[in-house]
């Protein structure tokens, strides 16, 4: 058996590429860059003014003694004068300045300015101030979300170059009443742009027969029966399917018979054991890791909060809690209730999960534990 850390690390030495892909923007949400974005001109692509207002040359400002301008029509921009304008408008060449609105006071055709403290550029983003002609805005591995849209749109880009989705079979082996587990797997793939191509719900007498009928995929995800997945009845499935075993079993529970291995055609296999739970903390940990491999994302990490309660020592096996954040004086982690590794509510419940290692003894108010968000960068008062 190996630790969860040590299971993560030997599943991302296994990443592969699968390409890249061309798509339009309104399919970006969730997809991960693979080329940078930069920009085509400079923005603003002109001075723009942030005020209603005024603009004017800082010169004739601090050359004048009364501090009481004309103002001329824009087409003119006179010496001395100053011209009308609205937030967002261009800045014509001449001006510099602006002075808002709040702080003149208009009187037939001039403004007496009542600001003393009126300084150059006041109120102008200037000319590829947010950024100029070339800058690279987002760089390869950026996992699009909503708030790169606007963006990527503002800079006349309706198609990006994307990292091609994996192509996923799903398989479901067991006699439970309801497939739960394909759901799992198909709702963390979707969270990153991708859907599985099959998904299979089979007794375990045909899982040999849907594992050879798989074998051309780039992902097999294999959720089977909790009572032979812990023996090697089906990592020899496997094996004899002409898969390579890289490591079986992981010293944590619910995933200690977590089997990971890939076949002579690339496709990398991952073996769940059926119950709810260890399905969700399984991809989570082990799936999630290797779709972040692929694409050069950042790794899960844990973060190390400190716990609220008192939890007994763990033995033999590292424990995967169910975990609920709160946010009274700082972030804390305690465990939730659950009824074991079939424990379908146990993550609807919770925040995400955190690992009891047996090396750590007792846990005590304050001790420090990794916690897993479900979600990325989660948060909860």
């Amino acid at each position: 058996m190996i630790s969860v850390t040590a299971a993560i690390q030997q599943i991302a030495a296994c990443r592969t590429s699968w390409g890249t892909e061309r798509i339009p923007l309104e399919q970006a949400i969730g997809r991960v860059l693979a080329a940078p974005v930069t920009a085509d001109r400079d923005y603003p692509p002109f001075n723009r003014s942030l005020r209603d207002g005024f603009a004017i040359r800082i010169s004739d400002y601090n050359t004048a003694k009364k501090k009481l301008f004309p103002i001329s029509a824009i087409e003119e921009a006179l010496p001395g004068h100053v011209i009308r304008i609205r937030n967002g408008d261009i800045l014509p060449a001449e001006m510099d300045t602006v002075i808002g609105g709040e702080d003149v006071e208009e009187k037939k055709g001039n403004v007496s300015v009542s600001n003393d403290r009126v300084k150059v550029h006041q109120h102008v983003i200037r000319k590829g101030e947010d950024a100029a002609e070339g800058d690279r805005l987002l760089e390869p591995g950026c996992r699009i979300q909503f708030q790169h849209m606007g963006l990527l749109a503002a800079l006349g880009i309706h198609h990006i170059t994307v990292h091609r989705p994996p192509k996923v079979v799903i398989i479901s082996a067991g006699s439970e009443l309801r497939d739960a587990n394909s759901y799992i797997f198909a709702g963390l793939l979707a969270q990153y742009g991708i859907q599985a191509v099959s998904r299979i719900v089979v007794q375990e007498p045909a899982l040999e027969q849907a594992v050879i009928e798989s074998l051309d995929a780039d992902l097999l995800l294999i959720s089977a029966g909790l009572t032979t997945t812990d023996t090697p009845v089906l990592p020899k499935l496997l094996q004899d399917c002409g898969i390579e075993q890289v490591f079986h079993r992981v010293r944590a529970k619910p995933c200690k018979p977590f089997w990971f291995g890939y076949s002579p055609t690339k496709t990398r296999v991952m073996l769940f054991p059926a119950n709810a739970f260890s399905v969700e903390a399984g991809a989570k940990l082990f799936l999630e890791s290797y779709i972040r491999a692929c694409w050069n994302l950042p790794m899960v990490k844990p973060w190390l909060l400190p716990f609220l309660d008192y939890r007994a020592a763990v033995h033999t096996l590292d424990d995967i809690v169910p975990a609920i954040l709160t946010n009274k004086n700082g972030l804390r982690v305690r465990a939730a209730h659950a009824s074991g590794a079939g424990d379908i509510m146990a993550a609807s419940r919770t925040d995400g999960i955190f690992l009891h290692s047996t090396d750590t003894g007792h846990l005590e108010p304050g001790s420090l534990v990794p916690f897993y968000p479900w979600a990325d960068h989660q948060l909860t008062t």
